[in-house]
């Protein structure tokens, strides 16, 4: 199965309200955009983002969840598969 925009918007929108708020002030301080921007106007550049706005680890940590939450709904999505549709505009093609 095929990653798209609108379940990225539904990954993030199952987040817990406090770390949705942490992940939007620190890629609108870090971007000047709110990161639903990058889930669905460019999505190849999530991880991207997320690696400048909350750092390494945080960004390692959000693309477990995401990993987790993908599974846990249906698309058992490799590590690497995940990161190509988070980091290549070509993925989405």
């Amino acid at each position: 199965m095929r990653i798209t925009r609108d379940l990225l918007v539904r990954f993030y929108s199952s987040l817990d309200f406090s770390l949705r708020t942490f992940i939007h002030y620190r890629v609108l301080a870090a971007f000047g955009k709110p990161f639903d921007y990058f889930l669905v106007e460019e999505p190849w550049r999530v991880y991207e983002v997320l690696n400048k706005a909350v750092g390494t680890h945080n960004a390692e940590l959000i693309l477990h969840i995401m990993a987790e939450w993908l599974e846990k709904n249906g698309y058992k999505t490799p590590r690497d598969l995940l990161i190509r549709y988070l980091s290549s505009r070509e993925a989405w093609g």
